[in-house]
């Protein structure tokens, strides 16, 4: 064994084989962050003019049995480091129709799901009440800030 640890080939072997193995990850990791983290499409208004999306501390991870209502929810996302209020935050469709968020806050690493049904609300589950689904494929659901700036948009797929 120690005799193969001495061998200057195949020391040199071991080397390149690292050298390799880094420069493949290094390349892997970048067209990765390529893909997951370029510029998301640009979001326009009625007018057709784009919209500027803020830097925002939430996101919609998901939405979840569109049409259905018994079944249908918008999942949303805190990515940021603070706490926020949800106070005057509304979640948007394609035709107009907004939920306003309740006196809420969303610790960092929270989430809370809004269901279209009836129901009572808790810290992580909030009821829209509403009597018929709200979310079609392929419809954009829009997340507003309490100044009524967009924070962050999703497809419905």
């Amino acid at each position: 064994m120690r005799d193969l640890l001495t061998d200057p080939r195949l020391v040199r072997y071991l080397l390149l084989n690292v050298a390799v193995s880094i420069v493949t990850a290094l390349i892997v990791m970048s067209v990765w962050t390529f893909f997951v983290f370029r510029d998301s499409p640009a979001v326009l208004d009625a007018n057709g003019a784009p919209v500027q999306i803020a830097s925002s501390q939430l996101r919609v991870g998901a939405v979840v049995a569109a049409g259905d209502l018994q079944n249908e929810r918008v999942t949303i996302e805190h990515t940021g480091q603070q706490e926020l209020s949800l106070v005057g935050w509304r979640l948007r469709d394609g035709s107009g129709i907004e939920f306003r968020f309740p006196a809420l806050v969303l610790h960092p690493g929270g989430q809370v799901s809004v269901y279209t049904r009836q129901g009572d609300d808790t810290v992580s589950e909030l009821y829209w009440d509403r009597q018929v689904a709200v979310w079609t494929n392929g419809e954009t659901l829009t997340l507003l800030d309490s100044n009524g700036d967009v924070q962050a948009t999703f497809v419905v797929p």
